[in-house]
């Protein structure tokens, strides 16, 4: 828990310098060329009834802006972290989502909200139990880009995750997770 917590207050340290030095830059050109690709690594803390610990992953999307406000984009992920099911061992989740963006500017740091709709395979597996199981998950959280060149930003959100794996898979219900991501986006133009 303490991880976490220095996590995200590092996050707001560096959302508030980059805001500091960049209140009133020119607006930022991503909604001038529609098309963009998004590649990204993840941070994973899964809710308790998960049987998990923290853990790492890669991810990718294709994105394209629709006016000042919205983005939507098709988003594939991979993460892994250790379980303790019987005697230790790995949970790997894969999917997809729908998301959408809402950017309250379009600066050179421009905050947003998301929400996204998607699929996920949760495949765990120990020495003594091994098994997987096909869910929804939906998540929604904020986040913000920072332009660092004409055709590249940085970007970062933080995602509170719901999952609902089946009961017979988890003996838990609905889980939840907290998802941290931090990557690129590169315009890709009209294409």
């Amino acid at each position: 828990m303490k991880n976490i917590n220095l996590l995200i207050k590092s996050a707001g340290l560096t959302a508030l310098a980059l805001v500091c030095v960049n209140t009133a830059q020119a607006e930022n050109n991503v909604f001038k060329t529609p098309y963009y690709l998004a590649p990204f690594g993840s941070y994973l803390h899964p809710g308790g009834d998960t049987h998990g610990f923290d853990g790492w992953g890669v991810g990718g999307a294709l994105g394209k802006v629709i006016n000042e406000h919205f983005n939507v984009e098709a988003r594939g992920f991979w993460q892994n972290y250790s379980n303790d099911l019987c005697c230790g061992g790995e949970t790997d989740v894969y999917g997809a989502t729908i998301d959408g963006q809402y950017y309250f500017t379009r600066n050179t740091f421009s905050p947003y909200v998301v929400a996204g709709l998607g699929g996920m395979i949760t495949d765990f597996k120990s020495p003594a139990v091994n098994g997987n199981g096909h869910s929804f998950i939906f998540e929604a959280g904020a986040g913000s880009t920072f332009q660092i060149t004409e055709n590249i930003l940085v970007r970062g959100d933080v995602r509170y995750r719901l999952n609902t794996l089946p009961n017979e898979v988890n003996d838990a219900g609905v889980l939840n997770g907290l998802v941290v991501n931090l990557g690129l986006v590169v315009n890709l133009g009209d294409l």
